[in-house]
This record gives C-alpha cells, structure tokens and sequence, in this order.
C-alpha cells in the first residue's frame, strides 16, 4: 500500500512538472533567449523584429507593451515583412499603442495584400 506521505509528495512533483510543461509550451524564452532575439532585431533581421513585437503585443517572455509592439512592427514593416505590415494596420486599426488612424491601417493592409498575405491555406 502507498503511504499517504509518498502520495502528496507524488502529486506534488507533477503538478510542478505539469506547471513547468505548461508555461514552456506557450512561448516563453529564457532571459537569454530574449537576449539574443533582441540583438538579432536590433542588427536589422525583420523576422526578429516581428517576433519582438509579437512578444511585446502578447506579453510573453517580456512586458506586454503595446508601443514596443509598434515599433518592432515598424521596423520590419518598413523592410516589407508582409506579416508585419498586416499586424501594424491591426494595431491602427485597433488603436494599440498608436492614435487609432483607419487611413494608416488601410495603407499597410494593402502593402501586406500586395505581396499576397494574408494567404490560402
């Protein structure tokens, strides 16, 4: 028979193992990955920049901030990451971390368009 002590101890142990599965499956990097994901923006890479922003929009592995978003956004954005105009005119379109503006979001939704995204599964 199982003592009532090596049970707790038991569930215990899985429901740290089952939290750490958890919060390692939504996204979250170690410090030192969001260390070397922000060098990689700031040397210029957009799918690094769209990821930070995406970080940033959702606040996983840094502070949810809806301003960095639009930047990180911006700068890869502006190289044509199609992914990232499209998530900017959402942002203007939303108002997130930017004076909501249709206008603005109706120029990077077609930017995104003209290179075909979002695409057909």
């Amino acid at each position: 028979m199982t003592s009532p002590v090596r049970f707790v101890s038991r569930s215990a142990l899985v429901m740290a193992v089952a939290s750490m599965a958890c919060s390692t499956s939504i996204g979250l990097l170690p410090p030192a990955g969001v260390t070397d994901l922000r060098a990689r923006a700031e040397a210029g890479v957009p799918g690094a920049q769209f990821t930070l922003g995406d970080m940033h929009a959702t606040g996983r592995g840094v502070p949810q901030d809806d301003t960095q978003a639009v930047y990180w956004y911006r700068l890869a954005a502006d190289q044509g990451l199609p992914e990232a105009q499209f998530t900017l005119g959402v942002m203007y379109a939303e108002g997130r971390g930017v004076s909501q503006d249709t206008a603005e979001a109706a120029h990077w939704y077609h930017l995104a368009a003209a290179q075909g995204y979002p695409r057909e599964p």
